[in-house]
């Protein structure tokens, strides 16, 4: 019965790690489905928050799986879990309920569950809690080690969250992740597979322009805040889009906001020849990076950037040179072994330290 007990408490601690990690991963990201719960409950006030709180939200759930897999304070943690298992249960309630169109955002972009599964995962988790917790007085100590390993492991996805904020996701599971290709609004009727999406923008006067990202080299900048671009970040983009034109690239600086503001906000007036707009979400989503640019050859998403590690010229000049299917491996293939590392490293503290 004790190794039974100890199975479910790790079962439901590596499930709210898993869950917060890939939230943390993608803070944006976090901060829009909080967003999407404030409107759902009529909280619309709290949109200067959900940011934060979606980071925080995020921390806590993370922590707290870590502390239950490295069995610290037990019973503190049992009443914590409990109540945090509770709320997910009475909001997906409502989410089954009301069935609002909106993602409950459980495991981030990764793994997309309707209101019912996710009702039913939280059920389940309860249920394990039960075993793990009950009853209370039959909890075994804990080894004294096990606080060093929870505290390492507590900085360490801390830094981990710090080092998403000011860059873009690890791993991207969104629908402009590297490897899809892109359509325009022209040849929707036509276009098939999971892989192929819409990237819809147009120019000052209206007219659709998708096509311009789909032939030959094009270097995308998605500035969907463009209130807050300082003026070093707007010149940082400047410079690199008029060295990419210069390469032979196709410069865009897709934009969230309209023809009349946006020559107020831009303090690069050199950039007007490349600005077209699109919609925030749309933005959003090709790039976490408010001014982070997308690499894209012949229609597909070959690589990102976030406004904080622009490419310089000597990456530009490689991009254009190489293989874009081979481009795609290499510039992705590393973002997966360091997320894949950073896993390793925080599950062998909270197992084996």
């Amino acid at each position: 019965m004790r190794i039974i007990r100890r199975l479910s408490t790790i079962v439901i601690g590596f499930t709210l790690f898993i869950a917060g990690l890939l939230k943390l991963m993608d803070p944006v990201g976090a901060g829009l489905v909080m967003d999407e719960y404030f409107r759902f409950f009529h909280l619309n006030f709290l949109h200067f928050a959900s940011d934060f709180a979606g980071s925080a939200m995020a921390l806590c759930e993370t922590v707290l799986g870590i502390a239950l897999i490295t069995g610290v304070w037990r019973r503190v943690v049992a009443i914590v879990t409990l109540a945090a298992l509770s709320l997910f249960t009475l909001i997906t309630v409502a989410l089954v309920i009301f069935n609002p169109v909106m993602d409950c955002g459980c495991f981030g972009e990764a793994v997309h569950l309707t209101h019912f599964q996710s009702l039913v995962k939280n059920l389940i988790l309860l249920a394990l809690w039960c075993v793990s917790f009950l009853p209370f007085r039959s909890m075994e100590p804990t080894r004294k080690v096990k606080y060093v390993s929870f505290s390492i492991a507590t900085v360490s996805v801390s830094l981990f969250l710090l080092y998403s904020v000011f860059s873009i996701p690890m791993l991207d599971f969104t629908d402009y992740k590297p490897g899809t290709e892109l359509t325009s609004i022209e040849n929707m009727d036509w276009m098939q597979g999971d892989e192929t999406v819409l990237l819809s923008f147009s120019n000052a006067q209206g007219e659709y322009t998708d096509s311009l990202a789909l032939h030959g080299n094009v270097l995308a900048a998605s500035v969907y805040d463009p209130a807050e671009m300082s003026a070093q970040r707007w010149h940082k983009l400047s410079t690199l889009m008029g060295e990419a034109a210069g390469k032979g690239y196709t410069p865009l600086v897709l934009t969230a906001s309209t023809p009349e503001l946006i020559t107020g906000q831009l303090s690069s007036p050199e950039l007007l020849p490349y600005i077209y707009f699109a919609d925030r979400k749309t933005l959003l989503t090709l790039n976490r990076s408010n001014g982070g640019v997308s690499f894209i050859s012949d229609g597909q998403i070959v690589a990102k950037w976030s406004v904080n590690r622009l490419p310089d010229g000597a990456k530009l000049d490689q991009l254009a040179a190489s293989d874009p299917i081979e481009s795609l491996v290499a510039e992705n293939h590393g973002h997966k072994i360091k997320f894949q590392a950073f896993l390793l490293y925080v599950c062998a503290v909270i197992l084996l330290l």
